[in-house]
């Protein structure tokens, strides 16, 4: 199909990155918390001080961590403490995924905004899901560019309207590729005008490169990206958002290809990733307050395409279905080529328009979407809805388990996520020395006091997916998916350090001391019960105490 475009891309795209600038803009808030997070030394102090600036965010990060995703038996409405129960790099994930502005999302249709959200968050939670599973790296930077990638859509849905809406309806129904096609009939796709604006926000270059998809418009179709595993790993979650989200079963194909199967990409790994998918998006969207489409089950998706693929093989041997399937694609490719035409037109009708100058429809938007001293409510669209969670989500076991205690809780739905991710299990019990002390070491209600110096010793220890428990007395459990004994020994003497520089005199030898007890299982098997873990942990905390305290006690649990 020809290039139909006729105004000049590149200025195309700066204009309307420009436009939307003006009434789309990163808050300083969310700037402010990206710029603290970059630094591995985060001053945790700084960090909240920064968050507090902005009342909506904070309440909504308080949502997040007493959503069902934690599953706390009590709410948690200190900040400090919440803060711990994230950690860093998900915490970073939630804000940017709050932050996104309102205005985005305005005028917007309903069943294309929950398209839109459900492909999203698929393509996220499967970039940082293949991250750590391919290329054995954190997710973190594969998710953030899963959930910003499709910016463009919307930015190009209020500037051209219906044309481009008609558009993306036939791509879809068409089982085409929308960047594809958008370049036909543009000259630019619309990751292309995401990493503008991404570069506009000032977000890092290695995201701003990996959110663009790189093409040659020649072939028509996207080559292999480059040899840098982040712009791979998005490239592979578009390619599974696609199937799964698109429902294009042609995709398969693509996705079983020797390029994936030489990066080790099985079909029994797809097959696994999928029945992970479908939970961690729910999840993911109840967090963000978002409302999916409902019926379509992301399993049966698959199944479909591999039937179909089949079918097609077995009745491609005869030439009458050769000629009804020419006629198929011919007609496919007149409709098609209709709606590039049209977008085509509307596009040099955008291009055409004196610069600063707006039709009166876009002149009325820009200024409902440029309210005066606007505060974002917890209602606001999408954009206002926020994340994993975790960046690795505690999925809810299948089955209800009986225990005793918010701990075990925990620890049932870890046990169930690390049998199924096939990660590691680790849990420390930190607790001071509990013995009769006169005075109190820190006067009345010492022991409150000792847990919370506690919890936020554990601000700034660096796992993505641990979740703080608090315990009766001054004491505290840290559960930690997808950690092995060494890490858990390194983690426990790494919060000994945060305890020293916090609590100083106390733990120089008077008045009390803390132990720290740490209990892993490499892989739980089938029936594992968390209460061994909980168990072996508890032996090396009151071997640690029996030792003089202020030292790590760990064992192995098979």
């Amino acid at each position: 199909m020809p290039n139909l475009q006729g105004s000049d891309p590149a200025a195309t795209v700066q204009r309307l990155v420009d436009r939307s600038s003006r009434l789309h803009s990163l808050p300083a808030v969310a700037m402010e918390v990206l710029k603290l997070t970059r630094d591995p030394q985060v001053d945790a102090k700084a960090l909240k001080q920064c968050i507090e600036n902005d009342p909506s965010l904070t309440s909504k990060l308080l949502r997040v961590v007493n959503s069902s995703l934690f599953g706390l038996a009590r709410e948690v409405t200190d900040l400090n403490q919440a803060l711990a129960l994230l950690g860093t790099k998900p915490l970073k994930l939630l804000v940017l995924s709050f932050s996104l502005p309102d205005g985005l999302f305005v005028g917007i249709a309903g069943d294309t905004l929950q398209w839109y959200w459900r492909r999203t968050l698929t393509k996220a939670v499967a970039g940082r899901e293949l991250s750590e599973v391919l290329w054995h790296e954190p997710g973190d930077d594969a998710f953030v560019a899963g959930l910003l990638q499709d910016l463009g859509v919307l930015l190009l849905i209020q500037e051209l309207g219906e044309p481009y809406v008609a558009f993306l309806e036939k791509a879809r129904t068409q089982e085409r590729d929308l960047a594809s096609l958008e370049r036909e009939a543009m000259g630019f796709d619309h990751t292309q005008l995401t990493a503008r604006l991404l570069a506009h926000w000032e977000l890092p270059e290695r995201l701003v490169q990996a959110v663009s998809r790189q093409a040659d418009t020649d072939a028509g179709v996207p080559p292999l990206p480059s040899d840098d595993p982040l712009m791979q790993c998005v490239y592979l979650a578009e390619l599974v958002a696609r199937l799964l989200t698109d429902e294009h079963s042609a995709v398969l194909r693509e996705l079983m290809g020797a390029d994936w199967r030489e990066r080790g990409f099985t079909e029994s790994q797809l097959e696994e990733l999928v029945d992970r998918l479908q939970e961690k998006v729910r999840q993911l969207a109840e967090v963000l307050s978002l409302q999916l489409p409902d019926g379509l089950d992301y399993r049966d998706v698959l199944a479909q395409a591999h039937g179909q693929i089949s079918e097609i093989a077995v009745e491609a041997a005869g030439d009458l279905l050769q000629f009804r399937q020419q006629q198929a694609d011919n007609e496919r490719e007149e409709a098609t080529l209709r709606e590039v035409r049209v977008l085509s037109e509307t596009i040099a009708q955008f291009s055409s328009t004196p610069a600063g100058v707006a039709p009166e429809e876009d002149q009325a938007a820009a200024a409902e979407t440029q309210p005066a001293d606007t505060e974002a409510t917890d209602t606001a669209p999408a954009g206002s809805g926020a994340s994993p969670t975790p960046v690795r989500v505690l999925q809810q076991p299948q089955a209800a388990v009986e225990t005793s205690g918010d701990i075990l809780a925990h620890l049932t739905m870890a046990v169930a996520t690390c049998r199924q991710s096939r990660w590691s299990l680790s849990l420390l019990l930190i607790g001071l020395d509990d013995r009769p002390q006169d005075p109190p070491p820190f006067g009345p209600g010492g022991a409150l006091v000792a847990r919370r110096r506690l919890e936020q010793a554990c601000l700034t220890l660096e796992h993505s997916a641990m979740v703080c428990v608090p315990l009766p007395g001054a004491s505290i459990a840290l559960v930690l998916p997808d950690c092995e004994r060494s890490q858990a020994v390194r983690l426990g003497n790494q919060m000994l350090e945060n305890l020293r520089a916090g609590m100083g005199e106390h733990l120089a030898g008077a008045p009390f001391t803390v132990g720290i007890g740490a209990a892993t299982v490499s892989l739980p098997p089938k029936n594992f019960s968390p209460r061994s873990l909980l168990e072996g942990a508890e032996r090396c905390l009151y071997g640690s105490h029996a030792s003089g305290g202020n030292l790590v006690k760990s064992i192995e649990i098979y």
